[in-house]
């Protein structure tokens, strides 16, 4: 089942203050700036190269280059785009501004909608409805055959296999989904060789910054207690992809929750965060692949939508440079039905905080009463943006690896119980 859900007006709680500073590119060596002045004119090249544009829209993705970092944030043009009175608002408060100045959290989500704007993404004509970053996503499913054939394999198991517990694979599929968010094709292209990849092991539990996956399963699989509703807040595409949706076909077929919603983004962004399209074709590459067990897999996907026990939402929300404090009411509502929600990758971290600048060892009771509904927050650390951790922990980490924050080889499983 697919449901769009609408941006209603927000009803903000916000976390104990005080509430820091957002983070910002105006500051030179931080990854914001890298982001603003060298990752995001990359990717908009990329874009140019992978896609025959009409020559009026690469001149708009030129013009859209040139721009950064110091040109002046304007308003969004797409007049009758389903979102134009949402981002008027979004960009009053910047206009004039440059890209450094702004919010990064604003300044990115703000780069994804212009490159839709460019594109023609909500306008009628050649470019209406087709994602931009199409090519690179299918680059990034058929890299992943391989681990997608293991992990279904995994799953398939074998009758009396003493490793098949209910704890013991939804702790393997928990951590696939962890390690799934290194598939980021807005940090590491397909055809680029340096992005981290943990395939063993005892790498990913070398590499995990806070883990309470064990909190976690102890309280989803707690006896006499099935939980109605499971809610995962997703990521990319791609890999991970295949990481949660094998997630959420385990916990429906093993009886572990009756209901699991994913919770997509309404339009194309960040190069490979997932859209409901971006599921549907997923679930028909996987049925149509040469190995049984992700034909299995599939199927069995399949079977849970059309049943509606797994449904597919998207929102504009989840493209906006909100904050999650300030989530739109039906969205709030929605979560506050979950018995767990699970927060998937980087950007939604972010949203989680605001993307300030919180000291790193702000308890996550702090930050997240506003929240409505238990939490667990699972996420490659590709940002300078991170709660939780234990005194004299960041300085450990910084002698093993000086940029552990954002290289993307450090992993965090994070829980806060609700209340």
């Amino acid at each position: 089942m697919d449901a769009h859900l609408n941006t209603l007006p927000a009803q903000p709680t916000t976390p104990l203050p005080p509430i820091p500073e957002p983070i910002r590119g105006s500051v030179m060596g931080t990854f914001a700036h890298h982001t603003v002045t060298v990752r995001m004119p990359g990717i908009a090249r990329r874009l140019l190269v992978d896609n025959d544009f009409l020559s009026e829209v690469a001149k708009r993705v030129k013009t859209l280059i040139a721009g950064l970092p110091d040109g002046p944030v304007r308003a969004i043009q797409d007049i009758a785009a389903p979102d134009i009175a949402d981002w008027q608002r979004y960009t009053a408060p910047h206009l004039g501004k440059t890209w450094l100045e702004v919010p990064w959290f604003f300044a990115e989500h703000y780069f994804y909608r212009r490159i839709l704007e460019a594109t023609g993404y909500f306008r009628p004509g050649p470019g209406q409805g087709v994602d931009p970053f199409a090519t690179e996503k299918a680059r990034g499913l058929l890299a992943s055959q391989a681990g997608t054939q293991a992990l279904a394999v995994q799953m398939d198991g074998r009758p009396g296999d003493p490793g098949r517990t209910q704890a013991a694979l939804s702790r393997l599929l928990l951590t696939a989904a962890l390690w799934g968010n290194q598939s980021d094709l807005s940090m590491w292209p397909v055809d680029k060789s340096d992005r981290p990849d943990h395939h063993d092991a005892s790498q990913q539990d070398a590499h995990l910054v806070v883990d309470e996956t064990p909190a976690i399963l102890a309280y989803l699989l707690k006896p006499a207690s099935l939980p109605e509703q499971v809610d995962l807040i997703v990521d990319n595409a791609g890999f991970e992809l295949v990481c949660d949706l094998a997630l959420a076909e385990f916990l429906l077929s093993s009886g572990t929750v009756k209901t699991v919603q994913l919770h997509l983004k309404a339009h194309p962004t960040f190069v490979s965060d997932a859209t409901v399209e971006d599921v549907h074709r997923t679930l028909a590459g996987l049925g149509t692949g040469p190995h049984p067990s992700v034909q299995r897999l599939a199927e069995r996907l399949h079977n849970h939508l059309e049943s509606g026990r797994l449904r597919l939402l998207d929102a504009f929300f989840w493209n906006s440079p909100l904050e999650f404090w300030e989530m739109p009411s039906e969205i709030r509502q929605v979560l506050a039905g979950s018995n767990l929600v699970i927060s998937k990758g980087d950007a939604n971290y972010r949203r989680l905080l605001g993307d300030r600048h919180w000291s790193l060892s702000t308890s996550l009771a702090d930050t997240l009463r506003y929240f409505p509904a238990p939490l667990a927050l699972v996420r490659v650390l590709k940002s300078e943006t991170v709660i939780g951790l234990q005194p004299g922990q960041a300085d450990w980490l910084s002698r093993q690896d000086p940029g552990w924050m954002t290289s993307g080889k450090w992993g965090l499983v994070q829980f806060w119980p609700g209340g």
